[in-house]
């Protein structure tokens, strides 16, 4: 959890000093200025949620410095200190976006009182600001565009899960096929629309943060816990619960989880007392679960709870009827974001497209399309603003193979996945010369997941030095 930084603005050295050392040891970031325009300084690089501001201070008074500092950042929580013959000021320091004022001299558990309602107020701004973020990205929906056979049966199926709006849900697919705006479609036209929709990626966060994300945490509850905080299910009450990676998510956090499908009840971290909610779980993966439960790593249980009804998010070479429609749309839409004229394909790169793969479905022709209207500067995209593994694919699909001597012995098909996922993993590494935070980035992954999947293919010695 982020620690929430304190500047206390005030001439007097002793109370500065004071105030600093109590707030630090409640878990607080401190610092101190002894003027106005020392302040407005130190505002541009300490970032303060909280201000503590006295309103008479050498050079630029209190009221100067609360305006500058409503104009640098107007979500900065100021807490004017002031003596009992500045009323009128007071007055004037609260019409001008002050959160609050405490008269000198004070209690200090009344000026900490104060410091915790401007945090929570910060907080809870916070959590509405990511719904209203959240409600946004499930509007996109709409990205769900084609009109292929298997999209339209996506589309029969959406229509009929929104209308029962506490069925589970398992979404199956490749990585890049659209599992989250499927989930946010159904999310979207269902009853629960009013309420979130909250998205958590099982493989991007370590196992203390998944749990913590997901069910909260009392204060005190370990180290860093200096307040309560409300999970994801807490917060979705009456919405949505996305789990993405639903495969990487640790079997102890997995027991929990079958826990609450089954009661729907919780219990924050370091606490005792069940919490009741009304949240719809959807649930997204892109590994086989049923090996997963085989080699222990799912359980099996918990994969009937969520399997009640299943989706399968069909990859992008099985629907290339819509491959040049999602094209055609990326192209207008990121035309349109970048405030440049429409785009086209040329004959050769549509050409190019429908011959591709697609490994990395939706996805991968999304960011493909985005570069090309980056550096795109005529009407049209032509092959130059392809990225050369497309053009190498191409090239090399339509050269004459060279017959065999003899037909290959089939590989089982563990062996080439493996083999698959090394040579990705290996260009990818190779592009970020080693830099394995990068090379994350380029797979879309999280670093954490990058280093599990490199752990196990040395165990398999598929990835030998790396």
């Amino acid at each position: 959890m982020d620690q929430e930084r304190i500047l206390i603005v005030d001439d007097e050295e002793i109370l500065c000093r004071s105030l600093k050392m109590d707030f630090s040891e409640d878990g607080f970031v401190v610092k101190i200025s002894n003027s106005g325009e020392n302040a407005l300084e130190l505002l541009k690089e300490f970032n303060p949620g909280v201000v503590l501001l006295d309103l008479r201070l050498p050079g630029i008074n209190g009221i100067e410095v609360l305006k500058k500092i409503r104009t640098h950042d107007p979500d900065i929580a100021v807490i004017i200190m002031t003596a009992f013959g500045d009323t009128k000021i007071t007055v004037e320091a609260i019409k001008s976006g002050a959160f609050h004022f405490i008269n000198k001299p004070f209690e200090l558990e009344e000026l900490k009182k104060l410091v915790a309602q401007a945090v929570e107020g910060r907080v809870l701004k916070r959590e509405v600001e990511y719904l209203r973020y959240q409600q946004r990205k499930i509007n996109r929906f709409c990205d769900l565009v084609g009109e292929s056979e298997k999209m339209m049966e996506i589309y029969r199926q959406i229509e009929i899960l929104c209308k029962t709006d506490h069925t589970t849900v398992l979404i199956l697919g490749e990585s890049g096929t659209g599992k989250e705006l499927i989930a946010g479609a159904i999310h979207f036209k269902s009853k629960r629309n009013t309420a979130p929709f909250m998205e958590i990626n099982c493989a991007s966060l370590p196992e203390n943060l998944i749990e913590s994300e997901l069910f909260g945490y009392e204060k005190g509850a370990f180290t860093d816990a200096k307040q309560q905080k409300k999970g994801l299910l807490e917060i979705a009450d009456h919405g949505t619960v996305f789990l993405d990676e639903i495969g990487e998510m640790p079997l102890s956090i997995q027991a929990k989880l079958l826990t609450f499908l089954e009661k729907k009840q919780f219990k924050r971290l370091g606490s005792g007392k069940d919490i009741e909610v009304d949240v719809r779980i959807i649930a997204a993966t892109n590994q086989d679960l049923i090996s997963a439960i085989e080699d222990k790593k799912f359980r099996k249980d918990l994969y009937y709870r969520l399997n009640v009804v299943s989706i399968h998010a069909p990859p992008l070479r099985e629907r290339k009827d819509d491959i040049l429609k999602l094209s055609n749309y990326f192209l207008e839409g990121f035309s349109k974001d970048m405030g440049k004229t429409p785009k086209t394909l040329l004959p050769e790169v549509e050409e190019i497209f429908l011959a591709y793969p697609w490994y990395g479905n939706v996805r991968e022709l999304r960011n493909i399309i985005e570069r090309a209207v980056i550096f795109c500067e005529g009407p049209a995209v032509g092959k130059a603003l392809l990225p050369g593994e497309m053009l190498d694919y191409n090239h090399n699909k339509f050269q004459s193979p060279a017959p065999e001597a003899s037909p290959r012995k089939s590989r089982p098909i563990d062996t080439v996945l493996s083999s698959l996922e090394k040579q990705i993993i290996d260009d990818a590494l190779q592009k970020a010369n080693g830099n394995k935070t990068l090379a994350a980035r380029i797979l879309d992954i999280s670093r954490y997941s990058l280093l599990r999947r490199i752990h196990k293919l040395e165990k398999e010695n598929s990835l030998p030095g790396k």
